[in-house]
């Protein structure tokens, strides 16, 4: 940051710190759902994410988690705290790349806060998810490139950088052209093809050699792909295992999906008024011929032309990069509009004076109004929802348990589990992982599973047909209980079936057993074994009380739609609690049980059940 004037860096630093406070305030205070815990169990374990591995992240993680164990008794604490830093450093660098884009300060400090207030980037930087990493590398990029493009020396600094960003996620990849272009145009391919900047990235790639020697040294918990053999490692970096789910949608339903992003992710990010600027501001950066806008404009094609054809869940997490570019647009649309009204005013300076008052109330009302829109949605403090769930669920186990599992709660028991050493007696097998699907069969997971279940019955000597069908399963659970271990199954209220919908739903595969209320789970027993119903409405009765549920009944579950799956199993488990208590007379307890169910959902069944109480 040398070439910027003392109180120019002083301002990047304030927009971190306030970025970096309005994140801390909303962050959430332990494991969020999703990818996180198995993030955070390769991060704890030396072990390896899920594809592509993001090496540069997790040992990141990695070193938060040691560094920071002083400060935060909760490790996922302390990498939520590292991705809020991230995020607030990529807002930080943007300002900083809007700077030299533009030079109006006072501009890019209002475009830099309205994105990071805007919901995406806030959320994201909540929370342990790769993509505030990667909207750092991009900033920082685009902030190094702007200085190359008018004759600095920042080339290696770039290069190292953007190496840095491929090990992150390599959607960065999609970008490089963009960059290359401005490069070649201002340096040509001989001040480019030198040494130093081939070197530096080159270098950063390196760190793709701690996948392959994780999964050699086997001592993680969780070691995905085991790239141990150069196809292997390909095959994770590469993302092998979701491809099937790119470019996988008919052609002819593409512009429906451009529309949905233009009109629903794109509006609603930033609202529409800085939308109508960002179209003023490619105006009139290509009336200037400024070569960001060659930049910005690639990386906004290739990032919104591969998400439209990526089928999956969470796509709009990976628009990010074009709101970057979209919010580049509008502070040039910004500048625009003021330097036509400074124009218009000619020498009118008392006239000046009132424009620049309003154009610095301007630029401070509307990051607030940003934050104090987004403020309620984006906040996580008071989420706990996953935290609890998977620890009723590890609560309710009995002794030597498998917990079989089919929805997110898979990767958070991981983390109690592997991270904060809880119930060692326990085994937990993700469904989907184990008996696989229509994306691949992963022989890695269940070596790593028998690890600590030696007994556990091979996948890879059956056919997907068979496993699909409910051989495997059936063997699972029919040894285990025969061997007298406890099996609970936690459904995935979303479907009861894996992700992909390509398995035979688990009812169906489940349907030799004998499935009775446990808890928030179910118990799996043999024909000819269960319990009688008083028995198994004490075991209940005694589960219920020792759960944590916080949030639950107060519209957290139903806000988050990442999290809702958990408001229908509690809501399902409340009112098969309620049934079977009123089943053996108890009225006050049924009733209990049937309102908690009611505060999350209605239910015509429930409310015939409690008048006739």
């Amino acid at each position: 940051m040398r070439e910027a004037k003392p109180w120019e860096r002083q301002l990047s630093l304030l927009i971190f710190f306030v970025t970096l406070a309005v994140y801390g305030l909303t962050m959430c205070r332990t494991i969020y759902t999703g990818d996180d815990g198995d993030f955070e169990t390769a991060m704890a374990t030396g072990g390896i994410p899920h594809p592509s591995g993001y090496p540069l992240f997790t040992l990141l993680g990695r070193c938060f988690l040691i560094g920071l164990q002083p400060l935060l008794a909760e490790p996922a604490m302390r990498i939520n705290l590292m991705t809020a830093c991230l995020g607030a450093g990529a807002v930080a660098f943007f300002f900083r790349f809007l700077c030299v884009a533009l030079e109006s300060r006072r501009i890019a400090a209002c475009i830099s806060l309205l994105l990071a207030f805007a919901p995406t980037l806030w959320q994201q930087s909540l929370s342990c998810e790769v993509y505030t990493l990667t909207a750092l590398c991009l900033s920082a990029s685009l902030w190094l490139i702007a200085r190359l493009a008018r004759g600095e020396q920042t080339l290696l600094p770039l290069t190292i950088v953007f190496g840095l960003g491929l090990t992150n996620n390599l959607t960065m990849a999609l970008f490089l052209p963009g960059f290359l272009g401005v490069a070649l145009w201002k340096l040509g391919w001989r001040g480019l093809l030198r040494p130093a900047p081939i070197a530096g990235f080159l270098a950063p790639l390196a760190l793709y050699a701690y996948l392959p020697l994780a999964a050699k040294s086997g001592k993680a918990s969780v070691l995905w792909g085991d790239p141990q053999t150069p196809a292997a490692f390909w095959d994770h970096v590469s993302g092998a295992q979701y491809r099937v789910v790119m470019f996988s949608q008919p052609l002819s339903t593409w512009g429906g999906r451009l529309w949905h992003y233009l009109s629903s992710f794109l509006a609603q990010e930033l609202g529409i008024t800085v939308c109508l600027l960002a179209l003023v501001g490619l105006w009139w950066l290509g009336k200037r011929r400024n070569p960001m806008l060659w930049v910005t404009a690639w990386v906004f094609v290739a990032n919104v032309v591969w998400a439209t054809n990526y089928a999956i869940l969470d796509i709009y997490v990976y628009y990010i990069p074009s709101y970057f570019c979209v919010a580049f647009w509008a502070g040039a649309g910004a500048t625009a509009v003021w330097q036509l009204l400074t124009e218009r005013l000619g020498g009118a300076d008392a006239r000046l004076v009132s424009l620049a008052r309003v154009g610095t109330l301007v630029t401070v009302l509307l990051p607030l109004v940003s934050l104090s829109q987004n403020y309620v949605a984006s906040d996580k403090s008071g989420n706990y929802l996953e935290a609890d769930f998977s620890q009723n669920i590890l609560a309710s186990a009995p002794e030597n348990a498998l917990i079989l599992n089919t929805g997110s709660t898979e990767f958070t028991l991981w983390y109690r589990k592997y991270v904060r050493s809880e119930r060692k007696d326990v085994v937990p097998i993700s469904l989907s992982l184990y008996l696989g699907n229509a994306v691949a069969r992963l022989p890695w997971y269940e070596n790593g599973v028998r690890r600590i279940y030696p007994k556990l019955p091979s996948g890879m000597a059956v056919s997907q047909d068979e496993a699909s069908q409910g051989g495997l399963l059936h063997k699972l659970v029919t040894e285990a209980l025969q061997e007298g271990r406890p099996v609970l199954f936690v459904a995935d209220a979303r479907g009861d079936s894996d992700a992909s919908g390509s398995l035979t739903p688990m009812n169906e595969q489940l349907k030799p057993f004998v499935r009775l209320p446990w808890g928030i789970a179910e118990r799996l027993y043999l024909p000819g074994t269960e319990p009688d119903k008083e028995t198994v409405f004490q075991a209940n009765a005694a589960l219920w009380p020792n759960f944590v549920e916080r949030g639950v009944y107060t519209g957290w579950a139903q806000a988050d739609p990442f999290q809702v799956h958990l408001a229908f199993r509690y809501f399902d488990a409340n009112k098969t609690m309620g049934q079977l208590a009123a089943s053996v007379g108890q009225k006050d307890l049924a009733r209990q049980h049937y309102q908690k169910a009611l505060n999350l959902y209605g239910d015509p069944e429930i409310d015939k059940a409690l008048s006739a109480l």
